[in-house]
């Protein structure tokens, strides 16, 4: 027996197995709960779902910058302010908790998606000190260490700013999986999507390849 081109050939009887040479048992769970949670109507739909998302991100990155250019870079008269949490000031904050935000979606979707332990537990502390460093001005302001009106407006820019990170983030991944699952169905022929068992299936003879 040989496998080749996808086929195996019976060198006996001059025969050539009809079987395909089907992915790994994981990847095809999670390309089913891609599908589940996406939920595209079909398979043909998922370019264009990919285009409008990573339209969407580009549309909301830019408008993230041009925020944060405004409100914060272009503030010539910003009160000091220093975080008691590792003590960046408030220039710095306003990048780092974006960051924080993005780095724990993608650590969370990544812990969803493949049912890992470790980056669920990162992508949780990452969002709390995101929502520390965001909230830690107007809690200062109104326990009297800083002027009010300056402490909420400190944290409205920072909620804004990582409201909409987290916005891109969940996009950005949404359409990073669909990137996937294409390239996922384009590579496997064999498999059919049936939007009725929510499930994917083949109707041809299965040899596993954890390699595919």
């Amino acid at each position: 027996m040989s496998e080749e081109g996808g086929t195996i050939e019976n060198h006996e009887d001059g025969q050539v197995s009809e079987d395909i040479i089907m992915p790994s048992e994981d990847k095809l769970l999670l390309a089913d709960r891609i599908f589940t949670r996406l939920n595209p109507p079909s398979i043909g739909a998922i370019p264009s779902m990919i285009h409008k998302k990573a339209k969407t991100v580009g549309g909301i990155l830019a408008g993230y910058a041009v925020f944060w250019w405004l409100t914060v870079l272009q503030v010539s008269d910003e009160t000091e302010f220093e975080s008691i949490f590792f003590g960046p000031e408030f220039m710095t904050v306003t990048i780092l908790a974006p960051v924080l935000i993005f780095s724990g979606s993608l650590l969370s979707d990544y812990s969803r998606e493949l049912g890992q332990l470790f980056p669920g537990l990162v992508s949780g502390t990452m969002f709390v000190l995101a929502v520390l460093y965001t909230f830690e001005p107007a809690i200062m302001g109104l326990m009297g260490d800083i002027e009010t009106g300056d402490a909420i407006w400190k944290t409205v820019r920072l909620m804004v700013l990582c409201t909409t990170v987290l916005l891109a983030a969940k996009l950005l991944i949404d359409a990073c999986l669909l990137v996937w699952v294409k390239e996922f169905m384009e590579k496997n022929p064999g498999i059919d999507y049936s939007g009725e068992g929510e499930e994917l299936q083949s109707d041809l003879g299965v040899v596993t390849d954890p390699e595919a």
